[in-house]
């Protein structure tokens, strides 16, 4: 039994067997069902090793292949150019024939994307069909889907992603649906395939990574939509919130944050953003003189999702924080002032201080949470919000050496009574 769980399991057995609570022949038997569980899992440390062995080999035979490049005529680079594919295709069948499953299935998937990126490039190089960098990594994306449901790839997904991150940062549209829309596609096409891993196991480690992927992949999307009319700091807060609520839709609270991507990133994404929000310092520097309508009407769609998904939680009594409705009244204050033009007046002096309100109870809320769970990471979250945001305020405000000293003090002693209770 080599995992912490398998040895606290059998340190627990061998003390439930000194107070009669399992007889000895239980006790073999339940070791023995769990190393051969055990023996029977495939190794992550193989699977990660196989498959970054694989992207080497790859891109060893590419970078071999593109030694004396110039030197062969064009219709050996095509053929030359579409080797890594047809090794990788060929290998890729015989795996799905024989039908194995692990690291050996990710590998035969990544070495056919990189056969696929190969070909495109190399051929676009060779017949300069292709003017746009964008549209490159377009169609290497595209190309690349089929082998995420073909060879039920999570590796292959993340390639796809990337591919697709890429190419919405390049694009030279300045047109902000445009941008969108691709973006949208692009994450469009891939939810299948992550339905599909909802519908195995919401739980299983590669659904945990879909999650991990399409939550950043959102997030690099939306990043790559800024230009010199455009903040994104109103999109960020909408985005996180509907991370949110899409994972009290799909999670009950009492699982684990490690199987719940979506809550972490949005959470940690809109903590950062109110963190940042409640300095007075930074709304000064911000240029609200121009209005961009497309950009509000992304906000407006993506707010709306999140109360929608909301009232459906609220209709379905499914458990959820009250943190969410936190959320949802931040974005509604950021925004309100923007629509109603307050950033350029006096007024601006009212938004940092409700910002910090909120913030505030953010944090007693999460430590009254974590006292009354008596759950100590959750507690020690509550005490490291409250004294970042007292900390902040004192940088940002003019007090002397010794309250901020004695403030300091009090708040180390606060955190070690609390873990002490």
């Amino acid at each position: 039994m080599k995992s912490k769980y398998n040895k606290w399991l059998l340190e627990e057995m061998s003390e439930w067997q000194k107070i009669g609570l399992v007889d000895r022949a239980t006790e073999i038997k339940i070791k023995a069902y769990y190393e051969q569980k055990e023996n029977s899992e495939p190794s992550r440390l193989g699977a990660i090793l196989g498959v970054l062995g694989t992207i080497l080999i790859g891109l060893g035979i590419v970078l071999i292949l593109a030694k004396n490049w110039n030197d062969f005529p064009r219709v050996v680079k095509v053929v030359i150019s579409f080797l890594p594919f047809l090794i990788g295709s060929i290998g890729g069948l015989y795996v799905i024939k024989i039908q194995i499953q692990g690291w050996l299935r990710q590998a035969a998937a990544i070495f056919t994307t990189i056969g696929i990126v190969t070909a495109v490039s190399m051929n676009g190089q060779i017949y300069h069909v292709i003017t746009d960098e964008w549209i490159l990594f377009l169609i290497m994306a595209i190309l690349t889907l089929p082998m995420v449901y073909l060879y039920d790839s999570t590796v292959t997904l993340a390639a796809y992603f990337l591919l697709g991150t890429i190419c919405m940062f390049l694009t030279q549209r300045t047109d902000l649906w445009f941008k969108a829309a691709l973006g949208v596609l692009l994450i469009g096409m891939s939810i299948p395939y992550i339905i599909g891993c909802y519908k195995k196991d919401k739980l299983n480690i590669e659904t945990i990574w879909c999650n991990i992927l399409l939550a950043l992949s959102g997030f690099a999307f939306i990043t790559a939509l800024t230009s010199h009319d455009i903040l994104l700091r109103e999109v960020y807060i909408a985005y996180f919130i509907l991370l949110i609520a899409l994972d009290a839709l799909l999670y009950e609270e009492i699982i684990l944050p490690s199987s719940r991507p979506f809550a972490v990133l949005g959470n940690v994404g809109i903590y950062i953003l109110l963190f940042i929000f409640t300095f007075s310092g930074f709304w000064d520097y911000v240029d609200s003189r121009y209005l961009n309508l497309e950009y509000m009407c992304m906000i407006g769609l993506l707010l709306a999702a999140a109360f929608v998904l909301t009232a459906w939680l609220i209709r379905t009594k499914r458990r959820f924080t009250r943190r969410l409705f936190v959320y949802l009244m931040v974005a509604s204050i950021v925004i309100g002032f923007r629509l109603a033009g307050l950033l350029e007046s006096d007024f601006k002096v009212l938004l940092p201080i409700a910002l910090n309100v909120c913030f505030l109870f953010l944090a007693v809320n999460t430590l009254r949470q974590g006292i009354m769970d008596s759950s100590i990471s959750r507690m020690n979250s509550g005490l490291f919000l409250l004294t970042a945001l007292i900390i902040a305020r004192f940088f940002d405000s003019e007090f002397s050496f010794l309250i901020k000293g004695i403030v300091f003090i009090v708040c180390g002693a606060v955190f070690l009574l609390a873990n002490l209770y």
